[in-house]
């Protein structure tokens, strides 16, 4: 059995790495589990269709970029993964390029995540994520088989998560399967803000840090998620541990070559489990709201700017670049 202090701290690392894990819920939409009704998950997924004439590969070196112009100014956003392994290189030579001389440098949405505020879970003693009953007997068959192999494969007792809420468990499960390998956001967003600062510029731009998301939402909002979205999270976190960390590195290698069309259809993982939930799904379209927001202010003074913008958000229907392009700004695809 696991102790409310490691089910905290579980869930602590696996907030921290699944902005997307990168391995997509490919089961069906509408998932009739415990409900009178079936629940049709995919309206709340703001981020689940995207713009297609906008998801074109690279031709300059390194990530890809998208142009948003006006008569006097271009903003130059290039589209961040969710999640990448620490150590990632990249042609970082274009990135240098547009940051001198650019008048403000925005650095979308990003988890902020508070040390007390987590650590004020413990003494609930985990309770919103704890079951009445064995979390195994409330699944479907084959979801619980699924769960028993990958079990078995991390050479864990069957009964490890009976006591807590699938969601919960499809995080540590997808934790487990990759905890020797850091992954992070902070590495790409602090290289690129060290770049902006750097003497090799001529000219630094501005940094303007848009507000993050909260965790402590995110994680009242999961333990009180129904089974749909429950069995949802839990299939993304033993897909993510199925498909393992080859995909991980390799998406990633992908995103640093400019590789957008493969970026994009790689699993989604957590970040569908995330955007399914209705109170997260908010967040994440406050932080769509933000970056818009932010684009539109830079393009009021001439010259450039540029923006870093998670890739999704910057690419879905209704998002950031769909939402601009409407706003009669012109919309360039990478070159």
């Amino acid at each position: 059995m696991i102790s409310p202090r490691i089910i905290a701290a579980g869930l602590t690392l696996s907030l921290l790495l699944c902005g997307s894990a990168l391995a997509q819920v490919q089961g069906k939409n509408e998932v009739s589990i415990h409900q009178t009704k079936p629940v049709d998950l995919t309206p709340v997924d703001s981020q689940a269709n995207l713009v297609e004439e906008l998801i074109v590969n690279a031709r300059l070196p390194g990530p890809a970029w998208w142009k948003v112009s006006d008569a006097d100014t271009t903003v130059y956003v290039m589209g961040m993964p969710a999640f990448v392994p620490e150590k990632l290189d990249f042609d970082d030579s274009v990135l240098r390029r547009r940051l001198d001389g650019a008048n403000v440098l925005i650095i979308g949405q990003q988890p902020e995540f508070r040390v007390l505020s987590m650590l004020a879970l413990i003494p609930g003693r985990g309770k919103p994520f704890l079951m009445d009953r064995p979390m195994r007997e409330t699944l479907p068959p084959e979801l619980r088989a699924r769960l028993e192999r990958q079990l078995v494969a991390q050479k864990k007792p069957l009964n490890d998560f009976d006591d807590i809420k699938p969601a919960l468990a499809g995080f540590m499960i997808a934790e487990g399967r990759g905890g020797n390998v850091s992954m992070t956001l902070d590495a790409l967003t602090d290289r690129v803000r060290d770049l902006a600062r750097s003497k090799d510029l001529k000219v630094s731009p501005r940094i303007k840090k848009l507000s993050g998301y909260d965790l402590i939402g995110m994680v009242k909002s999961l333990a009180d998620a129904p089974p749909p979205l429950q069995e949802l999270c839990l299939d993304a976190g033993l897909r993510q541990a199925e498909n393992g960390l080859a995909s991980v590195r390799e998406t990633a290698e992908q995103w640093a070559q400019g590789q957008v069309r493969e970026v994009v259809s790689a699993d989604r993982g957590f970040q569908r489990c995330l955007a399914s939930t209705p109170w997260i799904a908010r967040q994440f379209r406050d932080g769509q709201d933000d970056a818009v927001a932010a684009i539109t202010s830079a393009l009021k003074k001439p010259g450039k700017a540029v923006a870093i913008i998670e890739l999704r958000a910057l690419l879905s229907t209704d998002g950031v670049l769909d939402r601009l392009r409407a706003k009669g700004f012109t919309v360039t695809a990478p070159e």
